[in-house]
């Protein structure tokens, strides 16, 4: 049976984990899947879709066999500040995302988590229902639900935790994992601490799973790579 995940991408850092999320799922598939046909564990990550449409047709999954027209990522992108988003549209990947399911703003979160989680959060809070809804109707047999973000900022620790909260309460039978990450011990943001600590208790109580990654640790793994590679 399929089992179709669902990222939410929130804030900076979270639009940025996933761009690189896509990418790699995008190759994976490609280096697996050498038919060019949409199957069941490529439908787990992407919608098939008709674009000679204005609203692109969902092609069904059927017996696993059906050439691939156009993928769509199963994704919703949320920023309080367009600017990450707008990259990820501009980038080489713009194409994969449905333009309907982001929800972004102009002023950002001002690095506190109470303006993410109690002034965007209710504000937005229809938007982003309407957003995991329509991505929701996509899925035959929705699984979970993966929240990207960080905890230093504001709107990754606040409102992407609020997030938290609207899916809980919408989808209650729905898993919710996230890959969150923590700010590093020299962080420059005095609020990171009191954002971390804040949103922690949110995850405790809204998140089934949670991966917590330390960004400076995250760093020197790339550092690494970067010099065994010789870059």
């Amino acid at each position: 049976m399929v089992r179709e995940m669902i990222t939410v991408q929130v804030g900076q850092c979270g639009n940025q984990i996933g761009r690189l999320f896509w990418e790699q799922a995008l190759a994976e598939h490609a280096a697996f899947n050498r038919t060019g046909t949409f199957d069941e564990p490529m439908s787990s990550f992407f919608r098939n879709v008709d674009t000679r449409y204005a609203d692109p047709v969902e092609i069904p999954l059927g017996d696993g066999t059906t050439p691939i027209s156009a993928l769509k990522a199963r994704a919703v992108l949320v920023d309080m500040e367009d600017g990450p988003v707008a990259e990820t549209l501009r980038g080489p990947l713009g194409s994969l995302f449905d333009d309907r399911q982001f929800i972004t703003d102009v002023s950002g979160s001002g690095n506190n988590w109470a303006h993410g989680h109690l002034s965007y959060g209710p504000s937005y809070a229809d938007d982003m229902l309407e957003a995991t809804r329509r991505a929701a109707e996509f899925c035959d047999s929705l699984q979970c639900f993966f929240l990207m973000h960080s905890l230093g900022g504001g709107t990754g620790s606040g409102l992407g935790t609020y997030i938290l909260t609207l899916l809980e309460d919408d989808f209650p039978d729905v898993y919710r994992f996230t890959t969150s990450v923590f700010p590093s011990e020299d962080d420059d943001v005095i609020t990171s601490p009191y954002n971390s600590v804040l949103a922690l208790q949110q995850l405790t109580d809204h998140a089934d799973c949670v991966l917590p990654l330390e960004n400076q640790a995250l760093a020197d793994l790339a550092a690494k790579q970067k010099q065994a590679s010789g870059g």
